[in-house]
């Protein structure tokens, strides 16, 4: 797939700006600044997770089936749930009632993954920092490699 991107050099000097300027910074010409149309080739790749970064649909027939491994947190029930642990590059996403104990269990988790010495970033968009600390020191979590 292409993208076309227009940027403006100016004829005097080259310097290249993202748009038009009637005076040139890098030589003090006036007017010499000309639009260039640049296309850039999207190169198809894989993301961070090893997944094609552009969604193309395909045949379920003509799929590889790649069996990844997974990651036991070391909670029974969860690991259970899960299938035997989190796929690698999966995303799990946990709903519930307000007050269930969604961001308790989550918190618990990271806390396995961050003392196997696994870096865990935990996000909350409903607590403050200090909430979450609230938390983590009442159920005993502290970890140099949990981040906040």
């Amino acid at each position: 797939m292409t993208k076309a991107k227009t940027h403006f050099v100016c004829q005097a000097c080259g310097y290249q700006a993202p748009k038009w300027l009637g005076r040139c910074p890098g030589c003090q010409e006036w007017n010499t600044f000309a639009e260039e149309r640049l296309i850039e080739e999207k190169v198809p790749g894989r993301d961070l997770l090893g997944f094609e970064s552009e969604a193309v649909p395909t045949p379920i027939t003509e799929i590889v089936d790649v069996e990844r491994g997974r990651f036991q947190i070391g909670l029974g029930e969860f690991d259970r749930v899960l299938g035997g642990g989190i796929v690698f590059g999966s995303v799990i996403l946990v709903g519930g009632d307000p007050g269930i104990g969604k961001s308790t269990l989550l918190l618990q988790v990271m806390n396995r993954l961050a003392s196997k010495g696994k870096k865990v970033l935990y996000i909350s968009g409903e607590e403050s920092l200090q909430q979450t600390k609230m938390r983590a020191d009442r159920l005993g979590v502290s970890s140099e490699h949990l981040f906040v």
